[in-house]
């Protein structure tokens, strides 16, 4: 997708960059006028709705991710099926993002950033409509898994957009905050999801009433999916007049020399992906980042998925436990975004990338540590700490680690590294509930609860000793001191 993006500023004969900038000035707020036209800037007003769209659509994905596992055992009654099973209502996206994430990169290439858009919307309202069907009956097993692996495909747009939608899209000084602001959206949507199936449902209703209830609620967000996918057709253009950063447009001019991606077949595509891929995973930098993401990211979804399970497990006589699951889920969802806001000004202020990579991944692994300590001791309240704390170090973690992203890899096509990145993701979010119910089902909840804090702990030690390059922000720095160095001499 970035490919068609970057090819709209930068690959056009008959237009050229001049009438590009022209147009611009019709929508755009002018950045540089006594630049040359190559490396003129503009900030579309547009973006805000792009912005917004995207946030709601990573907030419908965080609702359906966290929405299972609280009410495990009322899908296990009302499905007639086992607890592993419902497990892979969200497994069953990871195994997509693991063997389609890379095809659905080229087609993303192919199709531009609005189609992307269209098609991420629209298998939102197809997987939201088939998991209404199939929560509609006792046999619905089988549509919720197809429902799913549709959501699959969404959900790889959805996890790729954050940075390239920022970087395309945003000023640099808008960046960490646009980043942030979708990463807000999942934990409003993973809070949302967390607390409401537990509210409409649990095991002592009717399978009747258990059918008719979950079936209104994947309705209403089936409606939800397809207003947005309305909203999109009507919006959402393929990109701004203008790059909206020098760093930006310097990435449009380097990615003007290697061709058109829209219309290369798909084993040519491979062909590029695999000099990229090679450039990615031969810089140690690239390949720590993209550990520690995937190690990180997925411990509280692990919690979203396994949390209730534990529960009954080492909690038996305590009561409403899914409810009590989906509430502290909820709180976790809540500190994750409060964490992403916080983490997105911090980084723009402070440029300390590996600072606040460091302290969130740290204490991310302390509230794996605190959890641990709850469930084997059999103290509720530490467990609840924990699980809410970690939500805030999480959201902190994800939104920073997303901009060392950008800046060890730059000037790569931002959608491509984000694509290879999230499959690391999708590695580790495929692992984790997988080993945790083994373990917890095999040896206990508190070997459950060690995998997390191991994976945390390995990442805290690897941020501590790399020294990370920031080439995006070099880069800016370096146009920025040439900018004055040329207004001197005019001067």
């Amino acid at each position: 997708m970035t490919s068609i993006i970057l090819q709209t500023f930068a690959n056009s004969k008959d237009m050229g960059l001049a009438e590009m900038s022209q147009k611009g000035q019709e929508e755009n707020v002018p950045l540089i006028t006594d630049r040359e036209e190559s490396l003129k800037l503009g900030v579309s007003k547009r973006r805000w709705v792009i912005l917004t769209i995207s946030c709601v659509a990573i907030f419908l994905r965080g609702f359906n991710q966290s929405c299972y596992g609280p009410i495990n055992s009322v899908f296990v009654k009302f499905l007639q099926i086992q607890p592993f099973q419902v497990d892979w209502f969200i497994l069953t996206q990871s195994v997509v993002f693991l063997s389609m994430s890379l095809p659905m990169s080229w087609l993303t290439s192919r199709i531009g950033f609005r189609n992307s858009y269209l098609l991420m919307t629209s298998t939102l309202v197809i997987g939201f409509a088939l998991t209404a069907v199939g929560s509609s009956m006792r046999t619905g097993y089988i549509s919720i898994i197809v429902g799913q692996t549709i959501m699959g495909f969404s959900n790889i747009i959805s996890w790729s957009i954050p940075p390239p939608t920022a970087a395309i899209w945003f000023p640099t000084v808008e960046v960490a905050t646009a980043v942030a602001l979708q990463v807000v959206g999942r934990g409003v949507g993973e809070s949302v999801g967390s607390v409401l199936t537990p509210a409409i449902v649990n095991v002592r209703q009717s399978t009747d009433t258990i059918g008719f209830r979950l079936m209104w609620v994947f309705v209403a967000f089936t409606v939800i999916a397809a207003l947005l996918t309305l909203t999109v057709f009507l919006f959402v253009t393929d990109a701004p007049p203008l790059p909206p950063s020098e760093a930006q447009a310097k990435a449009l001019l380097e990615k003007a020399k290697t061709g058109d991606m829209q219309h290369i077949t798909f084993a040519e595509a491979l062909i590029r992906y695999k000099i990229v891929m090679k450039d990615l995973f031969t810089d140690p930098y690239f390949v720590a980042v993209w550990f520690i993401f995937g190690a990180v990211n997925p411990v509280l979804r692990n919690n979203s998925v396994l949390l209730s399970s534990i529960l009954h497990t080492k909690f038996k006589n305590q009561t409403k436990l899914n409810s009590k699951a989906g509430l502290v889920l909820m709180g976790g969802w809540i500190t994750y975004t409060i964490g992403g806001f916080i983490a997105g000004p911090l980084v723009t202020k402070t440029k300390k990338y590996k600072e606040i990579v460091l302290f969130s991944v740290f204490f991310e692994c302390l509230t794996c540590l605190v959890i641990l300590i709850g469930v084997h001791f059999s103290i509720l309240l530490c467990v609840y700490i924990g699980v809410v704390a970690q939500g805030l170090f999480l959201g902190m973690a994800n939104t920073s680690l997303f901009e060392i992203l950008i800046e060890v890899t730059y000037p790569q096509p931002t959608m491509l590294v984000t694509m290879v990145n999230i499959i690391g993701m999708g590695i580790f979010r495929l692992i984790y509930p997988i080993v945790g119910r083994e373990l917890l089902s095999n040896i206990g909840a508190t070997a459950s609860t060690a995998f997390p804090l191991a994976l945390t702990f390995a990442s805290s030690v690897i941020v501590l000793i790399m020294r990370p390059p920031y080439k995006r922000y070099n880069a800016e720095l370096s146009e920025t001191t040439k900018l004055v160095g040329e207004s001197s001499d005019r001067t």
